[in-house]
């Protein structure tokens, strides 16, 4: 008797692994990766019809013509996500985020006093996408210029500038309705600059 209820929980606890562990993701699997391919796979981010990154991951985007995301624990390496072990109000990481606050404000020639904080502090994740609004706002001089550069001054920086206040306001959502604060999302915004600059015949390398 003791010896069957053994077999039957055995084989209950098997018919319900092989059930919440491969039968439901299975299916479940199949369903999204044919209803909702975009959603299933990531996110994808395609330029010149590859995928060369996930609007949900962000990576280094270290040119002067792009927009920069939070601070990263793991150089945005997509391959090993994670954050600092220390806590925010570590002297490590304080130090660290003065060193961030002092880049971001003489990389784009603002008041330290303009910067959001979560521009000088790291993201929890290591490759967040989302930046804060004025985060954004705050690079655009920065990169209009660098954008008129490389296109030997044939595009001038308040047309890049109006280009790029468009882009960002196109892009902004809230964190939570109605009392949430605004973000965008870095790759967006960056994928969309990529595109600009092919229009205007200005070629650069996309690793």
């Amino acid at each position: 008797m003791v010896k069957l209820r053994i077999i039957k929980a055995f084989a209950l606890a098997i018919l319900i692994m092989f059930v919440a562990g491969f039968a439901f993701p299975a299916v479940t699997s199949l369903i999204t990766e044919s209803t909702l391919p975009y959603y299933s796979n990531g996110h994808p981010v395609k330029y010149d019809g590859k995928i060369v990154d996930s609007y949900l991951l962000t990576e280094a985007f270290n040119e002067s013509y792009f927009f920069q995301p939070r601070p990263s624990a793991v150089n945005d390496n997509i391959s090993s996500s994670g954050s600092y072990s220390t806590s925010l109000s570590n002297k490590t990481t304080l130090e660290l985020s003065e060193k961030y606050l002092k880049e971001f404000e003489e990389r784009n020639h603002v008041n330290a006093s303009q910067i959001p904080y979560a521009m000088i502090t790291y993201s929890g994740s290591g490759v967040g996408y989302a930046i804060p609004l004025k985060g954004a706002t705050l690079q655009v001089h920065r990169i209009a210029v660098s954008i008129s550069n490389l296109s030997g001054g044939n595009l001038s920086i308040s047309s890049i500038e109006s280009f790029l206040n468009g882009i960002i306001n196109k892009d902004k959502q809230r964190n939570f309705p109605v009392f949430g604060t605004y973000y965008v999302n870095v790759v967006q915004l960056n994928m969309q600059i990529l595109n600009y600059l092919k229009q205007n015949n200005i070629y650069v390398d996309v690793h």
